[in-house]
């Protein structure tokens, strides 16, 4: 799966079955926390402690946003992957207890 965002963009478009729709959503993810990464770096790097309070505010609103993401596609990207073979069929209930046979009057 390639990277590189416009890479992966590319393969959505030949993505074919829901295991590799699953593989672009879970690589979207990585790079979202990638992202998070980036955005994280920014915001407490020395340099960048001198800027205004509102966007600071933004970075860390957006270092969050871009992992509540990440983790939103790590839950629903398993429904997109190709349903597992059948679960073996459920064994027949087990047979009624004997009962003795009622005397006839």
């Amino acid at each position: 799966m390639p990277t590189a965002l416009d890479q992966l963009l590319q393969s959505v478009t030949t993505a074919r079955d829901g295991d590799q729709q699953h593989a672009v959503l879970a690589q979207l993810a990585e790079q979202l926390r990638n992202a998070a990464e980036i955005l994280e770096w920014a915001r407490d790097n020395a340099h960048w402690r001198q800027l205004p309070a509102p966007t600071w505010e933004w970075l860390r609103t957006a270092t969050d946003a871009a992992r509540d993401l990440a983790d939103s596609l790590d839950e629903v990207g398993p429904a997109f992957a190709s349903p597992c073979a059948p679960a073996a069929a459920p064994a027949p209930p087990a047979p009624a207890a004997h009962r003795a046979p009622t005397p006839r009057r």
